[in-house]
């Protein structure tokens, strides 16, 4: 998938965090409960608000020096 399809809604599920940060679902979701980033929960799904994700991404990827 390509970033842009994935971050066509403002919410995101545990795969697309996966496929979005590039790391295995069971970091994904170590992520989530750990607080990393805000989730939501809908009818008991997790979703991540996508606008949050951003600067994770930037944080874990390009740390500052």
């Amino acid at each position: 998938m390509n970033e842009m399809k994935q971050l066509s809604h403002d919410y995101l599920t545990i795969n697309e965090v996966k496929d979005y940060l590039n790391i295995s679902q069971s970091k994904a979701y170590e992520l989530a409960h750990r607080n990393a980033f805000p989730i939501c929960r809908f009818d008991g799904s997790i979703r991540i608000p996508k606008a949050s994700l951003r600067g994770l991404r930037r944080e874990l990827f390009c740390p500052a020096a």
